[in-house]
C-alpha cells in the first residue's frame, strides 16, 4: 500500500490560479504513481468538481483558500487529512495555528512550505500581521519538516527560530 499524502493550502487542481496550484500539480502529475495523494480544493473555484486530476483524489472544501478564509479552509483540510493521512504538506501557514492539535492527537507527519515572509505584506492589517507571524512560528515549532523555496527565507528561518529548513526552490521540474 503506498503512504497517503494530503496536500494543503492551495485553490487545487486543474491549476489555474497561480505558484501553489502549479506545485501540486507537477507534485500529482509526477508522484501520484508513488503515493496516494489527496489534494484539498477551494470549492468556489471551479465550476465543475472533479473526482481526481493527475492521479490524486480531489476534496473540495466550500471556503476560499486566499484571504481570511484561507485560515478556516487550512484548518479544515488539516483536520480532514487526519483520518488519512500519513503525511501533509502544507502550502503556506495561515492554518498552522492548529499544529499544536495535530501533534497531539494525530500521527501524521507534517511538512510545512512557508510562503517567504507573509505576515510582512503590506496588504494585512495588523492584526492579520500578528496572526500570520504567530501562525509562522507555530509552523515552524510543530513541523516535522520545513521546507523554504529561497536563500533568503531559508537564512531567516534559521536566524528566526534556529532551525535548519530544506531549500526547494522553484522554477524547474
Amino acid at each position: 500500500m503506498n503512504k497517503r499524502v494530503a496536500i494543503i493550502g492551495s485553490v487545487g487542481l486543474p491549476a489555474n490560479y497561480g505558484g501553489w496550484e502549479t506545485l501540486v500539480d507537477h507534485l500529482t502529475m509526477n508522484l501520484s504513481d508513488q503515493y496516494d495523494i489527496t489534494v484539498f480544493c477551494s470549492s468556489g473555484r471551479y465550476n465543475v468538481q472533479l473526482d481526481s486530476y493527475n492521479g490524486a483524489s480531489l476534496e473540495y472544501i466550500n471556503l476560499d483558500a486566499n484571504g481570511i478564509q484561507s485560515i478556516p479552509y487550512d484548518i479544515l483540510s488539516i483536520y480532514r487529512s487526519l483520518k488519512f493521512a500519513d503525511t501533509i504538506l502544507i502550502l503556506g501557514v495561515s492554518g498552522c495555528i492548529f499544529l499544536p492539535f495535530v501533534k497531539l492527537f494525530g500521527k501524521s507527519k507534517i511538512i510545512v512550505n512557508i510562503d517567504g515572509l507573509e505576515w510582512k505584506r503590506g496588504r494585512w492589517g495588523k492584526f492579520a500581521k500578528w496572526f500570520l507571524k504567530l501562525s509562522e512560528g507555530v509552523a515552524v515549532k510543530f513541523a516535522d519538516l520545513v521546507i523554504t523555496d529561497n536563500k533568503a527565507i531559508q537564512q531567516y528561518v534559521t536566524d528566526e527560530y534556529g532551525i535548519a529548513s530544506e531549500l526547494i526552490a522553484y522554477g524547474g521540474d
